[in-house]
This record gives C-alpha cells, sequence and structure tokens, in this order.
C-alpha cells in the first residue's frame, strides 16, 4: 500500500532559518518540496565529486583489502586528491609498461647489446647497421662476407647485422631498421623500476583500503547531506523583504504527530494540508512480510502515481509462481533455498530482504520442480517413483502427459493475471474517477469470465449449447452496452459507439497476444529440464571407471552451474516481464511517482 500524506508549509523569521533547517535534518522525515532552478552549479559540482568518491570506494571494494577495526585519523579529502593522483600515476605507468612491452618486442631478436660500444664504433668510422627480410629472401651466402652476421631467426623473418667500414657490401633484399635506443638490460631495469613504482603505490593504496576508507564513505556521505541542505536553500521561498523564510514538504501521515510536537516545541508557525489533486506527492510504500520482499522488483519499472493502487502485493504471488514455472526444478530449488538461507545468515541488514524473497523464489521452484517432475534433470515420472507411477498411468490413460498439462497451466495462469488485473483496473478507476469510469472494464470481465465459463460447462460438464444460449446472449448484452456505451462518461452516445468499437478491437487483439505471451512459462521450463537432461546424459556416456567418474562429476558440476544460471536468468527477467508488460498494462498502471526522499542527516 501507499503511505498517505499530508502537505506542511513552515514560516520562519530569517535569522533562526539556518538552526530551523539544521533541526529539521535532524529530525528527517521531511520530504522537502523543490522549486525549478534548484540544482545550482555549485550544487551541480558536488554531486559530480560525490560520484567521483563513491566510485572510488566501489573500486576500494573490489580489490578485497580485509579492513582494520579502527577510527581513521586522516583528513577525507586529503585522502580522496591522494588517491586520485595515485590513480593517475599508476595510469600512467600503465603507458609506460606498453612501451616497455613494444620496446622488448622490437629488441628481443638482436639480443643483448650494448648501446654505448656501438655509438663508441661508429665515432671511430666503423657503423653497425641492422636488417630484416623475410626467410624465403635470405640468402646464407651472405654471411660468407665477413662483414654481415645473422643475428636470429623469428617470426618468419631473419634478423642480421652488418658491419659498415666504408667496405663493398653484397646485394641484398632486405629492409634497413634503426639501431633501438636501448638494449634488454636497460629496458629490463626500466621494467623493474616501473614495477617498484607500481608496487609501492598500490601497497600505499592497500593501506587506505584497510585503514582509511570508512573516512572515504563518511565524506561522501558528507558530501551528499551538504548537497540536500544547499537544495533546501535554494528551495526556500523568500517573503517580506526576505525576514520570512517559508519551506513545503511532505510528511508520512502516521508520523506527523513527531514533526507537529517538534514544531510546538520550536514555535514555528505551519499550515498541515491534505494533497489535492494537481499535487505531485512523493511515495512511499508500506508493505509487510511477503510483499514488501517484491518492492524493491516494482521500482525497477516505476512506483506507482500518489492515488494509484499499489500492485506490488498483487504481483507478488504471481512472480513467485512464475519463477518457479519457468525454473521447475526440484534440485535447484534446494540449492537456491540453501544459498538463501546461508546468505541471510552472513549478508548485512540491507541485504536480508533480498535474501529472503530468494529463498521464497526457491521453495516456488520446488513446488513447481515436483509438478512438472524433475530434479537436476532427472524425469521423477520415469523413476518409478511411488506417486509419479501411478500419475503417469493416469496421464495415459487420459491420453495425455505433464508436458500437455504444464502447457494449458502456463494459458490459464496467464488469463487468470490478466482477468485479475481488469479487476484492480477497475477498483483504480472506481477509487480515481468514480464508479461509472469503470463499467467497460466491468464488462470486458463479464463478458470474457461468461464466456470461458460457458466454454468450459459445454465441453466438460457437457451442457448443451443449446440450454446455454439464454445465458451467453445474457452477457453479450449486458456486458456489450457496458462496452459499447458506457466507456467514456458525459460523452454523447456516438462518440461512445466509436469510441467502444476502437476499444473493443485493440482489446481482442491485446488479450489474445497478452494470453499467447504466458507460453513463455512453459516453454522456459521445458527448455531447462531438456538442457539438464541433456548434461546428464553427457556424463553417463563418459562410463564408469575411475577417470571417467571424474569426468563424470566435472560435467555435472559445471553444466548443471550453467543451466541454473541460464535458467535461473531468464525466470527472473521473463515473469518480470509478464508483470510490467501483459499484467500492469491490464491493471491500467500509469506510475511516474516520485520517491519520499526525506531531508536528514546522513552522517
Amino acid at each position: 500500500m501507499i503511505a498517505p500524506m499530508k502537505k506542511y508549509s513552515f514560516l520562519v523569521y530569517h535569522k533562526e532559518y539556518d538552526a530551523f533547517l539544521l533541526k529539521l535534518r535532524e529530525l528527517g522525515v521531511v520530504h522537502l518540496i523543490e522549486k525549478e532552478g534548484t540544482v545550482t552549479e555549485n550544487i551541480r559540482e558536488q554531486l559530480q565529486k560525490a560520484d567521483q568518491v563513491d566510485k572510488m570506494i566501489r573500486w576500494f571494494e573490489t580489490r578485497g583489502i580485509q579492513r582494520v577495526e579502527k577510527n581513521s585519523t586522516s583528513e577525507a579529502e586529503t585522502l580522496f586528491n591522494e588517491v586520485n593522483d595515485i590513480q593517475t600515476e599508476l595510469t600512467h605507468i600503465a603507458q609506460q609498461m606498453a612501451n616497455v612491452r613494444k620496446e622488448t618486442l622490437e629488441v628481443l631478436p638482436w639480443g643483448d647489446f650494448s648501446t654505448e660500444k656501438i655509438h663508441n664504433l661508429a665515432e671511430n668510422g666503423i657503423n653497425i647497421r641492422l636488417f630484416t627480410c623475410m626467410i624465403r629472401n635470405w640468402d646464407p651466402a651472405w654471411t660468407e662476407n665477413k662483414s654481415v652476421f645473422e643475428i636470429s631467426q623469428s617470426g618468419g623473418m631473419v634478423y642480421f647485422a652488418v658491419v659498415d667500414a666504408g667496405e663493398d657490401l653484397p646485394e641484398m633484399d632486405a629492409d634497413e631498421i634503426r639501431i633501438p635506443t636501448h638494449s634488454l638490460s636497460q629496458i629490463e631495469l626500466r621494467k623493474n623500476e616501473l614495477e617498484k613504482q607500481t608496487n609501492q603505490l598500490n601497497k600505499r593504496l592497500d593501506e587506505i583500503a584497510a585503514n582509511d576508507l570508512p573516512a572515504l564513505i563518511n565524506y561522501r556521505q558528507q558530501l551528499l547531506q551538504d548537497v540536500e541542505l544547499d537544495k533546501a536553500l535554494e528551495t526556500t521561498i523568500k517573503e517580506a523583504d526576505e525576514h520570512l523564510s517559508i519551506l513545503e514538504g511532505w510528511i508520512p501521515a502516521e508520523t506527523a504527530e513527531v514533526l507537529n510536537r517538534f514544531l510546538d516545541k520550536t514555535g514555528v508557525l505551519y499550515i498541515r494540508e491534505s494533497p489535492v489533486p494537481g499535487d505531485s506527492v512523493p511515495v512511499l510504500l508500506k508493505n509487510k512480510g511477503f510483499s514488501s520482499k517484491f518492492e524493491m522488483l516494482g521500482e525497477l519499472y516505476s512506483l506507482p502515481g500518489y492515488k494509484e493502487l499499489d500492485l506490488t502485493p498483487f504481483f507478488a504471488p504471481f512472480y513467485t509462481i512464475f519463477f518457479g514455472f519457468c525454473l521447475g526444478d526440484a534440485g535447484y530449488g534446494v540449492l537456491i533455498v540453501l544459498a538463501a538461507l546461508f546468505a541471510k545468515r552472513k549478508v548485512g541488514k540491507e541485504l536480508k530482504p533480498i535474501a529472503s524473497l530468494v529463498s521464497y523464489l526457491g521453495i516456488s521452484t520446488i513446488v513447481f520442480g515436483l509438478i512438472s517432475g524433475t530434479a537436476f534433470g532427472i524425469n521423477l515420472y520415469e523413476t518409478g517413483l511411488p506417486g509419479y507411477r501411478q500419475l503417469q498411468a493416469l496421464f495415459k490413460a487420459n491420453n495425455t502427459d505433464i508436458n500437455s498439462i504444464l502447457f494449458a497451466l502456463a494459458l490459464v495462469l496467464g488469463g487468470i493475471q490478466i482477468l485479475f488485473g481488469m479487476g484492480i483496473k477497475a477498483a483504480n478507476e472506481t477509487v480515481q474517477f468514480g464508479f461509472k469510469y469503470a463499467l467497460a472494464t466491468i464488462g470486458w470481465m463479464i463478458l470474457l469470465i461468461g464466456m470461458a465459463v460457458i466454454m468450459g460447462l459445454n465441453k466438460y460438464a457437457g451442457v448443451p449449447m443449446e440450454t446455454l444460449k439464454p445465458i451467453l446472449y445474457a452477457i453479450l448484452g449486458v456486458s456489450g452496452v457496458m462496452i459499447l456505451f458506457l466507456n467514456s462518461p458525459g460523452k454523447n452516445i456516438f462518440m461512445n459507439f466509436g469510441l467502444g468499437l476502437w476499444n473493443s478491437y485493440n482489446m481482442i487483439t491485446g488479450v489474445l497476444g497478452d494470453l499467447l505471451s504466458y507460453i513463455r512459462l512453459f516453454a522456459l521450463g521445458i527448455s531447462s529440464a531438456i538442457l539438464g537432461f541433456v548434461f546428464n546424459s553427457l556424463a553417463l556416456s563418459v562410463g564408469t571407471s575411475i577417470v571417467g567418474i571424474f569426468f563424470m562429476v566435472i560435467i555435472l558440476v559445471v553444466g548443471h552451474s550453467i543451466n541454473l544460471f541460464m535458467a535461473g536468468l531468464g525466470s527472473f527477467v521473463h515473469p518480470m516481464r509478464l508483470t510490467f508488460v501483459e499484467f500492469y498494462k491490464n491493471a491500467g498502471f500509469t506510475g511516474g511517482g516520485k520517491k519520499y526522499h526525506p531531508f536528514r542527516k546522513l552522517t
């Protein structure tokens, strides 16, 4: 559900305003109403710096250095500048190392030599010249000349040197290259020096990660806190020659009494109002228990508008069922539940809801794995286990199988969620606009449910269609009037009829497409089961010798890990797609709500 909000307007004498803001921040319950132009250049720079600090913190965390439990005495901004300088220096060293590696590859074919001796020879009129040529162009006879020396062969090339003392040289199909500036020994010394510098800088970074990371975290929070204070000051309206400061904000109605006591104690004048149409009211979701764990999923798409119904409690059960349907392996479900329970004991408070959510999804996977008869890629219906043996016989007697049943179940679940979404849409329209605006949606629900009931009675209960015709005509008549003539209250009958026909076309094609989308539940479930079966077959094919068992275990572990990852990813994404597209659309969800973000102290 969405927490009710109250709007407050504060009137404060200008000399008391700064102190009032600091106390209001300490209270931490008011979502300030920002005006246009609140984000100044100074605020933008602070936000950019906070983002840089945040990236720096996350970079430090990837280093995996164990923190030392002590209070840091380092100045945070000095640390930030020092780390920036170190990162810049490391980037510069990395560029130099790349040049060193490139130079090493160029010099390596020539071996280690003394550049000093080469220069000394040149001063005495003896020039050393270096050449390369392709092996097919190399003539060993060249080395019969005492001035030509083969150095090495590498990569299809021949590297050789010529001592040019002014004598005639043989004609050679080769390319002359310049003498390298540095020898291998010099390059190695430079490489060792750069590595030493890198190690020293990394050692300092590890010291900061172990001892001073809390200072950087606090610095980031301080920057964000200062930004919020500056935005509050920019949001303030000045009146009476700037002697009075006016500030507006929203607060959850359930905590209003806390704010009232604070305002009465400080003697600040205030006005309290309820939201009116047109207000941009922040949204605070207040779900409990099972549904609260799914709020993070809903926020990935959009928060509901303040006057909308919060769909989290309504999509949570469906999402859980759909995840289990898609993954559909009891063995994988057990692993997921065990991993979630272990993580719940190890992770921090803020991550425990995610662990609980994962455990719910794991339980659903176990249930659907037992229904589909799949555990680690093993088809339980073919094992002859009690229960599955009887079910398999029952399916054969009725000329069906579990896959046909799961296919039909996917469509049934889709139809239920679509109709459920229409019911929510009707309730939403009633709450926001009035009951008459929900009549067209109710008409569609009557039509779809009525047609489904009639088809079921005719096909499965054996009721003749002649007997059902009066009921069918009544359903068509009532729903037709509601859909075609009551869809747009306040408009004339011809406008309603035209809109009704257009909406009918969109609804018929849309519902059919939406319903077919739920086939993905069956398709994903069967694909993960088949892939698990393939890995099992591959593992069994390597034999039962000691070496075979070794490779069998590797294939099973690696194969099922891959399958669990891929199927788990699909099981996470596709039910979300069904929720945000099919369900939200049929529920009339508009979204666009702004999250409740109270002005509060962060450090």
